[in-house]
């Protein structure tokens, strides 16, 4: 019985000083592959990367299978620790990229850009006045002061489903005028 095999059963079994032995075996693994995936990211979070390489390492021991011919631990462990880091870039390029949307510009508009948002909001309001019906135009009034679909219910006596209808219908009406 190979030695690592042996380690790995009985890390499978509770050993923590298994699991160590191991760990200190795939230790330089664990360092390159943290170190290259942490790079992707062009953030200081490699001793992040290293403990999602390490639950990796767990994970592979946890889930490795020696009665599977043709497949070494070794090449297991390293899909399964790139496979996690991979994720983990994906995860953190993705939160990079919602934040970098979701940033919005606090200066004031140039007057050329207040006369534009000003005359777009007239044209808005207009084709509203003349596509809506009395209920979504009511719809429309409180939901551009900034209330929840739940609270406009309340307000006018009708089902919290019935106000996401006339908001779907509101939408649809003016984005089809809009484009026509």
């Amino acid at each position: 019985m190979d030695e690592t095999i042996g380690l790995i059963i009985k890390a499978k079994e509770g050993s923590e000083s298994a699991f160590s032995k191991l760990l200190t075996i795939y230790s330089p693994l664990l360092h390159s592959v943290s170190k290259k995936y942490s790079s992707m990211c062009d953030c200081q979070q490699g001793e992040d990367f290293f403990q999602e390489a390490q639950i990796a390492l767990y994970n592979a021991v946890i889930s490795y299978d020696a009665s599977i011919s043709g497949i070494t631990f070794g090449a297991y462990a390293k899909t399964c620790i790139r496979n996690r880091l991979v994720s983990l870039v994906r995860r953190i390029k993705s939160k990079k990229r919602t934040k970098n949307e979701l940033e919005v510009s606090c200066e004031a508009p140039s007057p050329q850009d207040a006369v534009v948002w000003r005359e777009l909001g007239e044209k808005l309001l207009a084709l509203a006045e003349t596509t809506l019906s009395s209920y979504e135009k009511m719809v429309l009034a409180l939901y551009i002061k900034g209330h929840k679909a739940g609270e406009i219910s309340k307000q006018l006596g009708k089902s919290e489903k019935s106000v996401n209808n006339a908001i779907f219908r509101i939408r649809s009406k003016l984005k089809k005028t809009a484009l026509s």
